[in-house]
This record gives structure tokens, sequence and C-alpha cells, in this order.
């Protein structure tokens, strides 16, 4: 039996063991933290490390102290960290700490950060071929770095901005939390495409989010969770509330040409549209499904649940039992809570969540990223 080193250098370019990684997820679905790395890079020479800090507020300055053998020098949002033995056989530790400053003089609070080099002379010593390497031991602050606003597809114009408030600023001016006024917009929502469910025309395709609502409320089109969706994130976006998109659908086969046989596609997962907002007070992302009518999903806690969570749930078979939905009714106004099993939607959710689907998330191309 082969076991695969757990520094994965004992895996040959032709083994037959697959890796798989999770670097993605929180990538996916960032927190806006006041202080983060956005990058950790090699000095071009030497061992040491090139880290690069991003702030939720515009940046001022870096703060940094310290203890250990290594070397820090600070140079804006920028500090380098260099172990000038490289062949030391004693552990060679360096703790750092870090606050940054906006230009207006606001603080975030201290993070810290803890190194430790193991150089390959002192792994030599015990029998052991290994590089030399510089481990983060220890640190407060988040790696794997985006903004939630880098999510944000379409940004709201003041005419958005003007028109959202116009048609739903009532319903959010006394609630407090995002969460809770994503929750009223989208109950609005729903009710507007009462009696206009359907198949729309080609003249929605590409048709601004609230350009589509109106052919909505003015009963000429019709519309799907494409298009439900749409119109709820660029709504929430325009009253300040962060929400995405996220499309799922697997195309097994696509359609490669006109020849029999080669000329349809093959789904093995239906596609399907939701939104998810952020609450910077939870930080959370949240999900919200329009058209299936469906205002959250919590777990056995009652904690509310992203689309990746509903996805490890529905297809595990205990997790799936504790699963729990907030459906609301449009003709009697009226919100209940079911078990997924009790749930109107408990079909539809097993269809589109099911374990064969791809998530297909939306990031800005100019977002920034430190």
């Amino acid at each position: 039996m082969k076991i695969p080193d757990v520094s994965l250098q004992g895996l040959e370019l032709t083994s037959d063991i697959l890796v798989f990684t999770n670097q993605q997820y929180w990538e996916f679905h960032p927190t806006e933290e006041p202080l983060a790395l956005s990058s950790i890079e090699r000095t071009p020479d030497g061992v040491g490390l090139v880290l690069r800090v991003a702030t939720a507020f515009p940046f001022g300055a870096l703060e940094v102290t310290g203890r250990g053998v290594a070397q820090v020098t600070v140079e804006g949002d920028t500090l380098t960290v260099r172990y000038p033995d490289e062949n030391t056989l004693e552990p060679a530790l360096h703790e750092l700490t870090l606050t940054a400053v906006s230009a207006t003089g606001e603080r975030t609070a201290p993070h810290h950060i803890a190194f430790h080099y193991a150089s390959a002379a002192r792994d030599a010593l015990n029998g052991r071929a290994m590089r030399n390497r510089i481990i983060v031991k220890d640190t407060d602050l988040q790696v794997a770095f985006s903004r939630v606003a880098d999510w944000v597809i379409e940004i709201p114009t003041d005419e958005d901005r003007t028109y959202a408030q116009n048609r739903w600023g009532e319903l959010t001016a006394s609630l407090k939390g995002a969460y809770a006024k994503a929750r009223a917009v989208t109950r609005a929502v729903i009710d507007d495409f009462e009696g206009h469910r359907g198949t729309p025309s080609d003249k929605m395709n590409r048709l601004h989010p609230f350009r589509q609502h109106e052919r909505i409320l003015a009963g000429i089109d019709h519309g799907w969770c494409a298009n439900m969706a749409e119109i709820l994130c660029h709504a929430l976006n325009s009253l300040a509330v962060p929400c995405r998109l996220v499309r799922m659908r697997h195309t097994y086969r696509d359609a490669s040409s006109d020849a029999p046989g080669e000329n349809f596609e093959v789904l093995i997962a239906g596609g399907h549209t939701i939104a998810e907002i952020y609450d910077a007070e939870l930080k959370q992302w949240i999900w919200l499904d329009p058209s299936q009518r469906q205002l959250a999903a919590r777990d056995a806690g009652g904690h509310l649940l992203c689309m990746a969570e509903i996805h490890q749930r529905i297809n595990h078979p205990q997790q799936r039992q504790d699963l729990r939905l907030d459906h609301y009714d449009p003709q009697a106004k009226t919100e209940t809570t079911y078990a997924l099993a009790d749930s109107p939607v408990a079909k539809n959710m097993a269809h589109y969540a099911k374990r064969e689907q791809r998530f297909y998330y939306f990031k800005r191309r100019d977002a920034v990223t430190g």
C-alpha cells in the first residue's frame, strides 16, 4: 500500500494518487477583516518572505514590532522577513505584532504572526533529506484574501440607487442588519413575479436588471430563476447590501457540432441561479432563492447557511435531516419553516444541489487584491 508523504513530495508525476485541496473555499467566501495578508512571496535571494497587507480602510502606515532571530524591514504596506543563517542547527523562531493605521489615524487591533525556520542542515543531522522551509506556526491574520466588494459584479449607479430607494426603501428603512433588509426585499421581488413566472423572451437577455423588473411589472414578459436573482441582487447592492449571484449547471457533454449524435447537450445537473448576501455583523454569506420562494436555510443550531454549506448538508444523510428552510407563501403573505423533507421545494433542492452539481462564482476583473 502506498501512503502519500505528508510533504506531498512523495507523489510522482505518474502516480495514480490524486491530490485535492480546499484552498479556494475562503477565496469564494471572504469575510471583511480590518487587516489581512494579501500576498506572501519568497525573497528573490536567501531565505525569507515578503508579506503584503491589505486593510478595510485607506492604508496609511504599518507598525511592526517583534522578537526573534530574523531580520525585518517595513516599507509601506509590505514587510520583509529574512533569516540570515540558512544553515542554522537551532530552531529559528520569530514573532511579529502588526497594527495598521489609516490615513486619518484609525487603528486596527494588534495582530500577530509567528514563523519557524527549519533548515535542511538540521534535518540532515537526523538522517532526513528535506528542503529549507519557513513555517507560519501561528497567526490571526487571514491569508486567503479577497474582499466582499470584489464579488459585486454590477456596480450600482446613482440612478440605480434612486430606483431601489423608491421601490424598496420604505421596506428596509426601519430594519437593522443586512440580512433583515435582504429578507424583506426578497419577499417583495417574489410578490412582483407572481403571475409572471415562466420562460422569458429574448428581449430579457442582457437587459439591465431594473429594466427586466419593469417588463415584469408591466406584465409584458415572464421571468425565471436568473431574472429573479439578477433583479434581487442589483436591488440589494443598490441599497448598500452586498449581494452576488451564484449560478449552477453541470454540462457533462457539450453540443460539439450539428452532426447527429453530437448536436445536443447532456446535463447531469440542471441550471439554476440564486443570490447570496453578505452580513457584516454575522460575518456570513447567506443564501436566498427567490424563484423557489426561499428566504433562508439553517442548520440544527439555527445558523444561516450559504450555498456551499447547503450543498454539503443535502448530500450528507445525517446532516440533511437537520436542514431547515424558511418558505414564503406570496398568496397568504406568510412565512413557514420546514424540515427539508417536508418542504414544498424538497425535490427541487435535491435536484439543484445534487452531489454532481457545479457552482460558478463571479469576481470582478478589476478587483483589488492587495
